[in-house]
């Protein structure tokens, strides 16, 4: 699982903080290898900051949002935000997807949110 703070570092660590670069979830599912394979990706549309559960909310509902909006939401946090869990919500009939690691593609401009349904 990962939190704000490791995806701030990761943002201005990659790629330096710019914030016209679109926001993707990318599903990883383990096949009988045991190695994650690419199982879809989405587009995130929609961004929350749940402070009764600790967690930030990446979803899909109607918006967009690209990492301005991203980091926007999470710059005005408390340093006890910062340890909020991040995850992917795809509706209120699914659980909550870990993310367990970050990606950027620069070609595409798209910063890439990995998340299992295993965890």
């Amino acid at each position: 699982m990962k939190y704000i703070i490791d995806m701030i570092d990761d943002i201005r660590e990659n790629i330096q903080n710019s914030q016209n670069y679109t926001l993707l979830a990318m599903l990883l599912k383990e096949d009988d290898a045991q190695n994650f394979q690419n199982a879809g990706q989405k587009v995130i549309t929609s961004i929350e900051i749940d402070h009764n559960d600790k967690k930030l909310l990446l979803g899909f509902l109607d918006g967009d949002a690209t990492t301005k909006e991203l980091l926007e939401s999470v710059n005005s946090l408390d340093m006890k935000a910062m340890m909020y869990e991040v995850v992917v919500k795809v509706s209120d009939e699914h659980p909550l997807m870990p993310v367990v690691g970050f990606g950027e593609n620069n070609e595409q401009r798209a910063y890439t949110f990995f998340v299992t349904t295993l965890m």
